[in-house]
């Protein structure tokens, strides 16, 4: 146990990076997930205290779980493997609200809920659910799912989940060391995207409707480090491009895409991510970022295009916004485009148009609902995903195939997140990240105008193994 504040909060040694991974020897790092566990519990008193340090004595003394009976808790370390008891050996005791999607402490058996044979030698559970997931984010609720057999962890915050993690021999891929967990989650906090703090009110009384807060902790749509690494993501694809055209194609640019004003003609909103990034990135100096869609050099074209910006929205609503389009493929507005963008209008869409222009969008959102993705897109496009549903194709990155029929799910997360939420929108830094892989490997190529290759090159989703055009899974 860390014995001094400063050292419960010194946790940079502790944290999984490239330089720094996870332990990959099969057994259970429990003194490094202990030291992270520890920073959340300090980080979440002081927000809750307003206080600069922690005060180890009050950790020490505020009891959740080991507030029971010494034979229940006995009964539940029996069923431990000799690392998950060292680990409580060395934690804080949380209070409920450990962080936005888990509630407490809970070390429950989990068998029940994995299919399959989990006999372990001595009578121990093979799977235990570690943290339970948030109460306040519904029913049929579960948590960080522990295979004391693999030391993996896993985070099924529904039972309905679990079809993404097990077989587990099947979802290698979506079980984690449990210090990779706890790492993303302090991530997400450092960033600003997960913030801790008590209830906001308006005025009014009312909580705030620029975020999704449950008890201490809340949601950001988006914070100020999505638009930086956006901008560097889509910066560093740019580069990419253009290392591979030759110097006399390259357009003579050096301005960020848009203006304020530029946008300001186009109806997208003040204070948003897409505004934010639109004006900070630089235009990249080629046509067709993508094979098919276009770079909105034209900025005419660019307001010509947009459908959703300057009909109707909520108040903290943000409407997709048309940056990269497919030049004269339309798409007509079926269930599932209609249900896609009417997010930011209240699930009520008057718009004339029966067909919509395809390319890329700015995820459409309304900001005070749970989980949701400011800094997300959607790939509109102009044909089917998997137009037979028996069909193999595209992947997203929770491993599912995309819904057959679907004209809006390349790149998409689907609906699992491994270290928690359900079904946001995929984040553009990632996308950009994994174009320029694709280029860097050669699955696209670049010409004289820029990524060659029209959108229906984008069926190539369809073939092969569907990973190529797929994004790791991540928070």
């Amino acid at each position: 146990m860390n014995t001094t504040p400063q050292l419960i909060l010194d946790i940079e040694d502790a944290l999984v990076s490239d330089e720094n991974p996870a332990r990959d020897n099969g057994t259970l790092d429990y003194e490094r997930c202990a030291r992270l566990h520890n920073y959340l519990v300090a980080y979440g008193w002081m927000a809750r205290n307003e206080r600069d340090t922690p005060d180890l004595d009050t950790l020490a003394s505020e009891k959740h779980f080991f507030n029971q009976p010494e034979e229940d808790i006995a009964a539940i370390r029996t069923r431990l493997i000799t690392p998950l008891n060292s680990f409580l050996d060395l934690i804080y005791d949380p209070q409920p609200g450990l962080f936005y999607w888990v509630d407490c402490l809970e070390m429950r058996p989990g068998d029940e809920y994995v299919y399959g044979d989990n006999e372990m030698d001595d009578d121990k559970e093979r799977f235990v659910i570690i943290y339970g997931t948030n109460m306040s984010m519904g029913s049929h609720n579960l948590g960080v799912l522990y295979d004391q057999q693999r030391n993996r962890a896993s985070f099924p915050m529904t039972i309905e989940n679990l079809e993404s993690v097990e077989p587990v021999d099947e979802h290698e891929e979506m079980w984690f060391p449990l210090e990779t967990i706890l790492t993303h989650w302090i991530y997400m906090i450092r960033i600003g995207k997960i913030v801790a703090g008590l209830p906001e009110r308006l005025p009014s009384g009312e909580p705030p409707t620029n975020r999704s807060q449950f008890g201490l902790w809340s949601w950001l749509p988006y914070c100020e480090f999505q638009v930086n690494s956006t901008v560097a993501a889509i910066e560093r694809y740019s580069a990419a491009v253009e290392s591979r055209m030759s110097p006399d194609s390259l357009l003579p640019i050096s301005a960020p895409l848009f203006t304020s004003a530029e946008l300001d003609a186009a109806g997208v909103p003040q204070d948003c991510f897409i505004r934010s990034l639109l004006t900070q990135v630089k235009t990249p100096r080629f046509k067709f970022i993508a094979p098919g869609l276009e770079v909105p050099h034209d900025k005419d074209a660019f307001v010509r295009r947009q459908r959703f910006t300057n009909i109707p929205h909520e108040e903290d609503s943000i409407p997709g916004v048309l940056v990269f389009a497919a030049p004269d493929r339309q798409v007509d507005i079926h269930d599932e485009i209609h249900y896609l963008f009417s997010i930011a209008h209240d699930y009520n869409l008057d718009i004339e148009d029966t067909s919509i222009p395809t390319g890329l969008y700015s995820e459409p959102v309304c900001r005070s609902t749970y989980d949701v993705e400011e800094a997300g897109f959607h790939i509109v496009l102009p044909f089917e995903l998997r137009p037979e549903p028996w069909q193999d194709g595209a992947r997203m990155s929770d491993g599912t195939q995309v819904t057959a029929g679907s004209f809006t799910e390349l790149f998409q997360h689907g609906s699992f997140h491994p270290f928690g939420g359900e079904g946001r929108a995929q984040r553009l830094d990632s996308l950009f990240d994994r174009w320029t892989a694709m280029i860097e490997s050669g699955i696209w190529t670049v010409g004289e105008d820029g990524v060659e290759g029209g959108i229906e090159k984008l069926r190539e989703a369809d073939r092969g193994d569907g990973t190529e055009y797929s994004i790791a899974p991540s928070w």
